[in-house]
């Protein structure tokens, strides 16, 4: 027997999350406190559905500190017919199923949910920006500067795990100095954090430090 969305439309869903759905973001972000909440009985493989779609299958990473939805999600946009960049609010049925319950052109970046790499809202992130050059992405340390290096050093962090847009969760060792010279820098992984990633010299990249969901060792990495 087939089912469509439709058949739920009255049924009062188990749990619901927004995301975006941006055309330049290769994966879509799942909402780490729904993952929290039922992380243990989602499989692999969701099927998405909307009203007018029997349904469309994407991949979830199964990751809960770096939640994507992978395989599948560029597809959306065609499937259902989604504006280049869209905020999706899913409706979780229990086991695979999920339900677009409204969707609607992103028109501001106050619409980004907190968790969300992208989020600007002030009090839930703290971001910070590096300039890649030739050589600093050669090395295998980054140093860091300014009130990067001031937040890392008052967070007391030994590490940071990096997670990126491509579903990529690199561990970068926190190295400081004071003698004889002052000195904090991420590594020893760096150049291949960069590689791995597709960074290159001259691109621009944004370290967003989520405040409302992990520990603040975990940081969002993205090229703006």
């Amino acid at each position: 027997m087939e089912t469509y969305y439709s058949d739920f439309m009255d049924v009062k869903p188990l749990g619901s999350f927004t995301t975006i759905f941006f055309t330049k973001q290769k994966f879509g972000e799942v909402d780490p406190n729904f993952i929290r909440q039922f992380g243990d009985e989602l499989p692999s493989q969701w099927r998405i559905m909307d009203y007018r779609f029997e349904h469309h299958v994407v991949t979830y990473n199964k990751d809960e500190v770096h939640p994507l939805l992978t395989d599948g999600w560029a597809e959306m946009r065609e499937v259902f017919d989604l504006h280049q960049n869209e905020v999706i609010h899913f409706a979780y049925h229990g086991k695979d199923l999920f339900g677009i319950m409204g969707s609607s052109r992103f028109e501001s970046e106050d619409e980004i949910p907190d968790y969300h790499s992208r989020s600007v809202c002030r009090g839930n992130s703290v971001r910070f920006q590096v300039e890649l050059t030739r050589d600093n992405i050669s090395n295998p340390y980054l140093s860091i500067w300014n009130a990067f290096e001031i937040y890392v050093r008052n967070s007391n962090l030994n590490v940071i795990t990096a997670c990126c847009d491509n579903g990529t969760k690199t561990e970068l060792q926190i190295a400081t100095h004071d003698n004889p010279f002052w000195m904090t820098a991420l590594g020893p992984r760096w150049y291949g954090f960069c590689r791995e990633n597709g960074f290159r010299a001259g691109d621009q990249l944004c370290f967003n430090f989520s405040l409302v969901n992990f520990g603040n060792n975990v940081v969002r990495v993205f090229k703006i």
